[in-house]
């Protein structure tokens, strides 16, 4: 799996795109920016200078660069190290300061325990399969503080487009990728559910309607 990130990573550098979303990095920009604003108006994110580790961060052009530009102590995880590398070149021509690792989601091992005040899903939670997905939850239980917020943003309701009906695996709630499971797309309900299972306590949940599939953001607690 980490060969298909990172060719499409060293694909997406070299024609100059700006983000993992390609030509549409500046709609996703903008309703990430949307979504921080109503977080930060409802005193959801942590104070300004608070520790954040942005989950599978890729390049650093959307959370780890609004929560730095917000003040924060940035620190980013991802599979690729072409998305790292990169990453901490956009930080250095944009003056900025953060700390990005190759490292895998599900195990974390740059990370000391009780580490953060704020775990952000940069839409890496639907990327995982199975087992990961319980992995991943333990490990961010692992370097949350104590009164940490787990903020996810997931891909979640059923695929509406007709071509992603027809690789939609219902049994196991997952899009499929040349036969393989590639992403998890799971109802709201059952999302909420796999959270309050591996023990997270929900307090604030959004869904935002798109043509292909709904987008969810959820902010939990360790329970």
């Amino acid at each position: 799996m980490m060969e298909i990130y990172e060719r499409h990573y060293r694909q997406l550098r070299e024609n100059n795109q700006s983000a993992w979303t390609g030509e549409g990095y500046e709609r996703a920009w903008s309703r990430l920016s949307e979504t921080m604003q109503r977080l930060d108006a409802g005193d959801i994110l942590p104070a300004p200078g608070g520790v954040c580790l942005d989950l599978g961060c890729g390049n650093g052009a959307m959370a780890s660069l609004y929560l730095a530009r917000a003040g924060y102590e940035v620190h980013g995880v991802d599979i690729s190290p072409t998305a790292i590398n990169w990453a901490r070149a956009l930080f250095f021509s944009a003056g900025l300061t953060a700390e990005f690792r190759e490292d895998d989601v599900c195990r974390l091992g740059s990370y000391g325990n009780h580490w953060f005040d704020l775990v952000f899903d940069g839409s890496c939670l639907h990327c995982l399969i199975d087992e990961q997905r319980r992995q991943c939850y333990q490990q961010i239980k692992r370097v949350l503080k104590p009164q940490g917020i787990f903020i996810v943003s997931s891909m979640c309701g059923y695929p509406k487009q007709s071509i992603d009906r027809q690789r939609y695996r219902h049994e196991t709630h997952q899009l499929l990728l040349n036969g393989n499971p590639w992403r998890t797309l799971m109802p709201l309900s059952l999302l909420e559910q796999e959270l309050k299972d591996n023990g997270f306590t929900l307090f604030d949940t959004a869904v935002r309607e798109n043509p292909w599939w709904d987008h969810a953001t959820l902010c939990c607690r360790r329970a």
